[in-house]
């Protein structure tokens, strides 16, 4: 992934339509950028089931809600800091949403300085994130409110 692939993001989260079409197509043009088989997508906090609940995705059918603490994702959420894992398989509690997956990183939401959310992808292959995590930051940045 390249500078263009982040610029072409930030046209689309600036671009016209809802704050939701906003979303989906920045997902969309983040996973073209990753390839087919990658996977992104936001889990959104709910603080009344105490849940990160699914939003909006690019990729196949994904875990409809995910605890705080559990799984990559809920370790994010509960750590308040990005967390890259280069095989999943050798995650302690990982949360297996789609067999497929060979590596992940996630990152935190924040609105001022509460977690609201956490930007996940999945890579079809081992360490397959490790080049892109700069740019990953970036976008979630793009995301936060």
């Amino acid at each position: 992934m390249d500078s263009g692939t982040l610029a072409s993001i930030k046209a689309a989260m600036a671009g016209e339509g809802s704050p939701l079409a906003r979303m989906l197509n920045a997902l969309a043009l983040l996973r073209e950028a990753l390839g087919p088989k990658s996977w992104v997508g936001l889990y959104v906090y709910e603080e009344k089931t105490n849940k990160l609940n699914l939003g909006p995705f690019q990729g196949s059918p994904a875990c409809v809600s995910i605890r705080p603490g559990k799984g990559v994702v809920g370790t994010c959420y509960a750590a308040k800091k990005p967390l890259y894992v280069d095989d999943v398989n050798e995650f302690p509690g990982y949360v297996s949403c789609d067999a497929c997956v060979k590596s992940e990183a996630c990152f935190p939401l924040f609105a001022g300085d509460d977690v609201i959310g956490v930007l996940d992808v999945d890579s079809p292959e081992l360490d397959g994130l490790k080049g892109d995590l700069t740019i990953l930051m970036a976008v979630a940045h793009l995301f936060e409110g």
